[in-house]
């Protein structure tokens, strides 16, 4: 595949790390263009702040949005993402101000759009895309497919995968949408790993969109430090779903028809497939893409 693909990004970044190499992947694939990014659950401004923050490093111009901050049915706390840390003050003041209408900006975004092919990749809780595919039908139409980051169908994983976890409502509202769904689930993501001699040579890379990832990186690592001292490698579950994009060949992709309960769980039923669901994939693939893109 070597035609290029438009991408608006949704994500909850700031958290878990892996957010932030999804958007690097975004930002630095030749095969994607990335129209915009918006921002979901808890303190959007302050993930979309770490999602401009990267953008800049990577030298374009994408227009961010702060999301929807509550799931659909009940209302959270709203806790500052760990990975601010690593953002100097004086950046995050300049870099702050931006819309705060992620859903809206999103249905323009895609009512704008005058291309072949449109791609919605969610790699957070599913609750902007929920409202995008229930307040705005007509503008949801042109989106000719969706990529999200959620579920699993691990029989050793009794709870719901996160993003499912966090709005089952919405996570029934995508899988029910009638849209073209890709499911990059915990089956294959949980399989990707960086290790901490790839972060190393990571390291050594010039770009300042790889030595901002890394800072980002260190800021969540520190964040869930144990108590021996070491510290956790990056699970590349949202990256994943990115290269998938455009690169579907990296994983096994399984028709399914994929019902969600009131926790979130997803769970396979018989009959007609409602999504495609990534079964197998290729770890070292993924990783050598990655680092190949960020060196």
């Amino acid at each position: 595949m070597s035609k290029t693909v438009a991408v608006l990004l949704d994500t909850d970044i700031g958290d878990d790390i892996d957010d932030a190499w999804a958007l690097a992947v975004c930002l630095t694939h030749p095969q994607i263009t990335l129209i915009g990014v918006s921002t979901v659950y808890a303190d959007t401004t302050a993930r979309a702040v770490i999602a401009r923050w990267l953008i800049e490093a990577a030298a374009k111009e994408v227009e961010v949005a702060a999301g929807e901050q509550h799931p659909l049915d009940r209302s959270i706390s709203l806790h500052r993402p760990n990975q601010m840390k690593a953002i100097p003050p004086e950046d995050e003041q300049r870099l702050k101000s931006g819309r705060s209408d992620g859903v809206a900006f999103l249905a323009e975004k895609i009512e704008a759009f005058q291309g072949d092919e449109l791609v919605l990749l969610t790699v957070g809780p599913l609750t902007n895309a929920a409202k995008l595919l229930t307040e705005h039908p007509k503008a949801a139409e042109k989106i000719t497919r969706i990529v999200s980051m959620v579920g699993t169908l691990l029989p050793n994983h009794p709870n719901p995968e996160y993003n499912a976890s966090v709005d089952p409502k919405a996570t029934k509202i995508l899988f029910e949408s009638g849209k073209p769904l890709t499911m990059i689930g915990l089956d294959v993501t949980l399989r990707c790993r960086f290790s901490e001699a790839d972060l190393e040579e990571l390291s050594r890379s010039g770009k300042v969109l790889t030595k901002r990832l890394l800072a980002l990186t260190k800021a969540w690592q520190d964040a869930h430090r144990r108590p021996d001292g070491s510290v956790p490698m990056p699970i590349l579950h949202d990256p994943l779903a990115a290269l998938v994009v455009v690169e579907p060949d990296l994983v096994k992709l399984t028709p399914m028809r994929i019902v969600v309960d009131e926790e979130g769980r997803t769970v396979r039923a018989e009959g007609t497939a409602n999504c495609l669901v990534a079964t197998d994939v290729h770890p070292s693939a993924v990783v050598n893409r990655l680092k190949s893109l960020l060196m």
